[in-house]
């Protein structure tokens, strides 16, 4: 009996669908895991229990027990200097729970790329042993244009939201956001969503840019907005800059 346990991470993004497929051909894959963080939308978990069934493989949800909603109350909407805690709390602890859940030494496959951003190049490998699992980047070295031919050759099931949101939406924690995001997610119908971060706006009592989600990406323009909306402004109501805003929009 092998003593090596082998994890697909599946996000419903292109990458990962490209990975899993990859590291079933490399490796003999135990299942394929989801990581939810309470905060991405159904559709996409949907598209997701689609793969798995595909490729025949048992499908492990990965839930946090964490409440993201517990932290936004309590700290306000998280920014970019936050994110490594968000990464913690909504992904990395549930994956502390899948060694320990284990037997065997346990592998993860994903799929992370240096070509990503100027961020990682440099600084993907293809396997690295951390201190309680391997990870394993099969495409590390792939550019998008390898990927996006790879899933049409093998003809491997498309994700509704590549040719709308034009990403996965398995998080949406607003780290690294914008505000426009929640508008298209709006126009892609993902209400549950758009329900939830209107509804937790709603309930964080904050005059600052925290009481906003996303507000890490909002322009400079959008954040004085954000920062006199707590006062009485009455006798300035037109004097927001629009067309600086709009010129804000597209950069």
């Amino acid at each position: 009996m092998s003593d090596r346990f082998d994890v697909g991470l599946i996000s419903g993004g292109q990458d990962s669908l490209a990975a899993v497929n990859v590291a079933a051909e490399e490796a003999d894959l135990d299942i394929l895991a989801y990581l939810d963080t309470g905060t991405g939308a159904s559709a996409n978990r949907e598209y997701v229990e689609e793969v798995a069934d595909g490729m025949g493989l048992q499908l492990w949800t990965l839930r946090t027990h964490e409440s993201y909603t517990a932290a936004v109350e309590d700290h306000g909407f998280p920014g970019p200097s936050r994110h490594h805690i968000m990464y913690s709390l909504l992904k990395e602890r549930q994956l502390g729970k899948l060694a320990t859940a284990v037997s065997g030494d346990l592998h993860l496959w994903t799929g992370v790329r240096r070509h990503e951003s100027q961020r990682r190049m440099g600084h993907v490998q293809s396997v690295v042993e951390a201190d309680r699992w391997t990870w394993h980047a099969p495409i590390h070295d792939w550019r998008k244009s390898t990927v996006v031919a790879y899933i049409d050759d093998l003809d491997l099931p498309d994700n509704p939201l590549w040719s709308t949101l034009g990403r996965s939406a398995d998080c949406w924690c607003g780290c690294f956001g914008s505000p426009e995001e929640v508008l298209d997610a709006e126009a892609c119908g993902l209400d549950d969503v758009v329900d939830m971060i209107g509804s937790l706006e709603s309930q964080v009592d904050r005059d600052d840019e925290k009481g906003k989600w996303a507000w890490g990406g909002m322009s400079d323009t959008q954040a004085r907005a954000e920062r006199a909306s707590g006062r009485d402004m009455t006798l300035c109501s037109a004097c927001m800059p629009h067309s600086t805003e709009a010129e804000d929009s597209h950069e």
